[in-house]
């Protein structure tokens, strides 16, 4: 494909500086050599990441943050970045997050090292490694997945954990789909590893995220600020002076998002990887919801919902404990997990009494990965730890189906029915508005409790799965968590001992 119309304008592109060498054409070349030539949004790009520091003679950049579209190439330009990287830096360590390592090492497997691997570029990957595989250059040990180059350099993968980016000196990081994470912790993470090498960078890139994606919603406002304030102060060359380079495609919104003329304007890819038509195609398959069109082809995030939270948020600030020599809980803890409709997530949570003597329970989100499989392993480890084998699961939902595998392993488990659910649920929110429970300030909980909306169920009400705007197990979890400790406490601990009102000999 070729387009045919002018190219799409950014909202907002740090300019490249006219002074600085760059290695933008090293990049274009590896992109030539693996077949996918850079489109012209990817060759500006890379002409500007790639700027030299005069200096120094190391990158001026040492931090890209990406806010694309689909199909403009944010991937095919990741691919290269690494290959980059391996080709020219010496005994260099490239690591790619992803949501999960498997899912990640199959990726890097699948799809970029296969790239290489089919291009002129094969004869710089390490042929010593996977011979028997027939795989040149691909390392496939077993939790220990990468691809290695001729200079020493190794491309491997992590997973979104806090424990991400430690060990050895990390030449480049790429945090991929940066919308799926809650918090800054994979990027705090990895910035050590990067400190004792000079011309380190770390890329940031992602399609517009949700409601949940706090972690990228605060890195695109940060550095909207920062550009802004840049050029108000230093004219159009201000960016220049940062040393993160911004790049933001996404369509204005007084423009018209179901025109494809509109289309045009925004959308970089549109004319080189993809067509009006697949575009156009799009949004009609999403018309019960535009959103799924809005959010990624033009770059729109999803309206903030105008009414309250689900639990009003001033009152769950209020809850939480912030203070890192409070003391937390004490005695036995129940947990309670929660599991998404399409299983695509899950949540563990736990309950436990309170030291503070206005507190009913101490709520905390454990633990809140993709799929299932990891749950019953987690909550072990948390029982090993903390005792506690009291489990509540909501018995007409999705993580029902986990009983069989936590009695299995140990754990008592208690089904709710439907008119107990909606109890827990009322009985959380009457806990938060009357201050009377204490959480850690879990992103996870705040996330869940602003997307969340209620939904009636006989005649009372519950958090709607369907009606809400994104996941909220952690808002179920914590929910059934609370409830099982309040109702089903483990006998050696009262918790009449830290509830709100008279004694129980005053009563």
């Amino acid at each position: 494909m070729a387009r045919d119309r002018p190219e799409a304008i950014p909202l907002f592109h740090t300019p490249r500086h006219p002074t600085r060498e760059t290695t933008g054409h090293r990049k274009a070349g590896v992109a030539r050599a693996m077949g996918r030539p850079f489109i012209p949004w990817q060759r500006e790009l890379a002409d500007v990441w790639g700027e030299i520091d005069p200096a120094t003679g190391t990158y001026w950049y040492d931090t890209l943050v990406l806010i694309g579209l689909r199909q403009i190439g944010k991937t095919e330009f990741t691919i290269v970045e690494g290959t980059e990287t391996g080709l020219f830096e010496t005994d260099a360590l490239i690591r790619y997050t992803a949501q999960t390592k498997g899912g990640a090492a199959s990726r890097l497997e699948d799809e970029f090292w296969k790239k290489i691997h089919r291009s002129p570029l094969d004869m710089f990957l390490d042929h010593s490694y996977g011979r028997r595989t027939g795989k040149p250059g691909w390392d496939g040990t077993t939790g220990s997945e990468c691809i290695r180059f001729t200079t020493g350099a190794k491309w491997e993968v992590e997973a979104l954990k806090e424990e991400s980016g430690h060990g050895p000196s990390l030449t480049k990081g790429i945090i991929d789909e940066a919308f799926a994470h809650l918090d800054a912790r994979v990027e705090q993470a990895m910035r050590p590893a990067m400190q004792t090498i000079a011309h380190a960078q770390l890329v940031i890139a992602s399609a517009a995220g949700t409601s949940k994606s706090l972690y990228l919603r605060a890195k695109q406002l940060q550095e909207e600020a920062r550009f802004t304030s840049l050029v108000a102060q230093y004219g159009p060359l201000g960016p220049t002076r940062s040393r993160t380079m911004f790049v933001q495609y996404a369509l204005p919104k007084t423009m018209d998002p179901n025109d494809p003329k509109s289309w045009w304007y925004c959308h970089p890819g549109l004319g080189w990887l993809t067509t009006e038509a697949k575009l156009a195609a799009a949004l009609e398959a999403s018309e019960a919801n535009p959103w799924e069109f809005y959010r990624p082809y033009l770059g729109w995030w999803p309206d903030e919902k105008k009414d309250e939270w689900a639990l009003p948020e001033a009152s769950l600030r209020a809850c939480a404990e912030l203070d890192p020599e409070a003391p937390d809980w004490t005695g036995r803890p129940v947990y309670g997990i929660d599991v998404a409709p399409d299983r695509s997530v899950s949540t563990l949570a736990l309950a436990a009494a309170a030291a503070h003597p206005e507190a009913r329970a101490w709520l905390e989100t454990v633990r809140q990965d993709p799929g299932t499989a990891w749950v019953v392993a987690a909550a072990k480890r948390m029982r090993e730890t903390f005792g506690g084998r009291l489990v509540v699961l909501d018995g007409g939902g999705p993580a029902a189906s986990l009983e069989t595998d936590l009695v299995k392993a140990g754990f008592e488990v208690v089904l709710l029915s439907s008119r107990e659910v909606n109890a827990a649920c009322g009985g959380l929110w009457d806990d938060v508005t009357q201050i009377n429970i204490r959480h850690g300030g879990d992103v996870e909980l705040y996330a869940a409790a602003k997307a969340a909306a209620k939904t009636s169920s006989g005649d009372a009400w519950r958090w709607g799965r369907k009606r809400s705007m994104e996941d909220i197990t952690a808002l179920y979890a914590t929910t059934l968590a609370r409830h099982g400790f309040l109702t089903r406490a483990p006998a050696d601990y009262d918790p009449a001992d830290s509830v709100v009102g008279p004694k129980k000999e005053d009563a």
